[in-house]
């Protein structure tokens, strides 16, 4: 839970930051004998990140990387949607 917790707060900034519609996916990687499962990990993730529109579809994979060993998980890639129409208002001031 408490990885799903700070991924959710990680991309909740990330979401503001990058100006998303939508978070279609994050790629994390753990090592090679940690429990976190694909499965668990969407399942919570659906369940925590509640009814946000940016973050309610989207999937988390996994990469298993026997060199992790420092930390719980690594944010590899993130893939978004971007609100371009708010974008180009944004451009324009």
């Amino acid at each position: 839970m408490s990885v799903i917790q700070s991924l959710i707060a990680f991309l909740s900034v990330f979401k503001k930051e990058q100006n998303a519609r939508r978070i279609v996916s994050v790629e994390i990687s753990i090592h090679p004998y940690s429990c976190l499962d694909e499965d668990n990990l969407n399942f919570l993730f659906g369940c925590v990140s509640g009814n946000d529109p940016v973050l309610k579809d989207a999937r988390i994979k996994i990469i298993r990387d026997k060199d992790l060993k420092d930390r719980e998980y690594i944010v590899e890639n993130i893939e978004i949607e971007i609100d371009s129409d708010n974008a180009e208002q944004m451009g324009e001031i």
